[in-house]
């Protein structure tokens, strides 16, 4: 279990320990007996006290708080009085009345100071409602003060004073009011926004649906955090009837455990039993769906068999994710961690609720850490996916730099792609361009006398030298020819000028040092042909690669040809001496007129001889 986990744990118990037991050094918390509280001896310094212990329940002896209603019964009608002998100084006296079911009327000295609904001793003629509130005690002289409590309830599973009531100083129980507001407040807050953010990374990136249902649970339980407890949503709307917001408060807890079970489904698919999803999901829906149809005594008699599914739920998805985190699986470890927090909440609230122990309330603790750890979940699930997109990508980016060795960039951008997944068999473009042929003269003779593995190092060192100089200058390789190599200069034909003269510059370099280390030097033939030209890709389906078809190839092939003729090392057509958009910048040398093979008129061959 993870640290912070473990640190919630601890928490809890701390919490649990600190409720039941008193500190020592402090007086024992006095408790009602007999119908009667004895504060004489208490100090308001001290803290509030809760109100519980023996009361009389028309006149009865009986036990507040507590989950029996009226006499066993939670459905009925009594009155609940306590009386309270006050210490000094308690002029400014408070009451924190928590949730009664489901209406009271309270009364100090026979005088009513707070209503919240109809109390009414028959069923049908009076109306629900509750809602935690600061009832301020009127200041008094006495040392004695009856408290009565008129309560009824004909609507839910409790009824009665099931919670307990606080006795304080008015500062110390608004504070304590005040202080359960922002925390339910701040639930709220954190919840909600969680269940946005996992929803809409959902829709940002919607191949995963766990984020989705796992957003979709955040704003069930933050929408039900408002209904409960504190019932914010009636400080926001307090006109609003008691039966709706009973009903929100079911319909979104069933709601948040069909999303839960959904959640699960879609996030450790390959451990999931789908028909157990599927049944629970079934069984949420239609439980939410009777708390909005059905009569609100429906509501209350199913819940049991209701939280049944839902612990029964939370056991099976604790044995799912068990299975996950023995094949490690990532996020296991965290989900098992919260969940048998919230878990044990849950179980705490609902020995709470049915058998009053007296247990402190921790279900919105056991929440917020159940969804923090599934938030971290959530949020590994897409760090991971991230990762591995990242991982893809920059594999992809590899693979595609190393298929551009084969296929030039500038191809791509020549037929208008962007990526080489876009190109189709049969692509192709139309427009002028250079072509250039570079061959390595007398290779024949030089390989003869060089093993495999020297011959291939020399090639690769002598290409080595020239490529980069065709792409200083705007123009790309486009195939290499064993001894030589095809470049294609799209832009200006200069530009295929200067790099045959840089070229001629670098070859003198290159054989110094082959003289100098006892080599033979390297001669070169370079032919230059400016005109129109189809680049394009041909092929099948399986195999395809990018060419060059022309009788503009063809031309600059031949010219390439007749340096060894002339004994020269870099001629050039006519046609491209007369697009150089700047001839003045070279000195060229007409040399002949040559027909090429498959062109009835000749071309003109020119020489560079250097650059001006």
């Amino acid at each position: 279990m993870f640290p912070y986990i473990r640190i919630a744990v601890v928490l809890i118990a701390i919490s649990i320990c600190s409720y039941c037991s008193p500190r020592s050094g402090q007086l024992q918390i006095p408790t009602a007996a007999a119908g009667t509280l004895d504060l004489s001896l208490w100090s308001w310094l001290q803290g509030t006290v809760p109100l519980d212990g023996e009361w009389k329940l028309d006149g009865v002896p009986w036990e507040v708080p507590s989950t029996k209603g009226f006499h066993g019964n939670p459905l009925g009608h009594g009155v609940y009085r306590l009386k309270i002998i006050l210490p000094d100084n308690s002029h400014q006296l408070a009451i924190l009345s928590p949730l009664v079911g489901t209406a009271f009327s309270l009364s100090v000295d026979g005088a009513v100071i707070a209503k919240e609904g109809l109390v009414s001793p028959v069923s049908g003629s009076g109306f629900p409602s509750y809602r935690p509130r600061v009832i301020l005690i009127p200041k008094t002289e006495k040392t004695e003060m009856d408290l009565e409590v008129e309560v009824s309830n004909w609507d839910d599973q409790f009824g009665g004073i099931y919670y307990s009531l606080t006795l304080g100083t008015l500062d110390q129980i608004q504070g304590i009011r005040t202080q359960a507001v922002i925390w339910e407040a701040f639930l709220f807050g954190a919840i909600f926004l969680m269940g946005l953010y996992h929803c809409g990374s959902f829709f940002f990136r919607s191949q995963n649906r766990a984020p989705l249902w796992f957003g979709v649970f955040c704003l069930m339980i933050s929408f039900r955090s408002t209904f409960y407890s504190e019932t914010l949503f009636l400080e926001i709307f307090p006109d609003v009837s008691w039966y709706f917001v009973i009903r929100g408060v079911y319909v979104t807890m069933a709601l948040a455990l069909v999303s839960f079970a959904a959640f699960v489904d879609r996030l450790y698919p390959k451990f999931s039993y789908r028909p157990a999803t599927i049944i629970t999901m079934i069984g949420g829906i239609l439980y939410a769906v009777i708390n909005v149809t059905a009569p609100i005594v429906w509501t209350t008699k199913l819940l049991v068999p209701f939280q049944l599914l839902l612990v029964s739920y939370g056991i099976y998805s604790l044995i799912i994710v068990g299975r996950a985190l023995l094949h490690k699986e990532p996020g296991a470890g965290l989900f098992v961690g919260g969940t048998v927090v919230f878990l044990f909440t849950v179980l705490l609230d609902i020995v709470k609720s049915h058998f009053f122990w007296n247990l402190p309330s921790l279900v919105n603790v056991g929440t917020f850490v159940f969804l923090l750890a599934q938030s971290l979940v959530v949020a590994r699930l897409f760090a991971n996916a991230f990762a591995t997109s990242e991982m893809h990508s920059a594999a992809l980016e590899k693979i595609n730099s190393s298929l551009e060795r084969f296929i030039p960039r500038e191809v791509l951008g020549l037929l208008n792609k962007k990526s080489i997944t876009e190109i189709a068999l049969g692509d192709f473009t139309e427009m002028k361009m250079t072509v250039f042929f570079l061959d390595i003269r007398n290779f024949t003779g030089l390989s003869e006398s060089m093993s495999p593995k020297e011959n291939f190092k020399f090639i690769n060192s002598f290409l080595k030298l020239f490529g980069p100089i065709i792409r200083d200058h705007n123009g790309f390789v486009d195939k290499y020819l064993g001894d030589g190599m095809m470049a294609l200069f799209p832009g200006p034909p200069d530009e295929s000028l200067v790099a045959a003269i840089a070229m001629r510059h670098a070859l003198r370099e290159y054989n110094d040092g082959r003289v100098r280390g006892g080599y033979q030097a390297v001669e070169f033939g370079i032919g230059i042909h400016t005109g129109p030209l189809m680049l394009g890709t041909i092929g099948e389906n399986r195999r395809m690669d990018s060419t060059v078809i022309s009788d503009t190839v063809n031309a600059a092939s031949r010219l390439e040809g007749l340096t060894k003729k002339y004994s020269a090392d870099i001629l050039v057509s006519g046609s491209t001496i007369a697009s150089l958009e700047r001839p003045e910048l070279f000195q060229t040398k007409f040399v002949a007129e040559e027909t090429v093979k498959g062109k009835l008129k000749p071309i003109e061959v020119f020489l560079v001889t250097h650059e001006s």
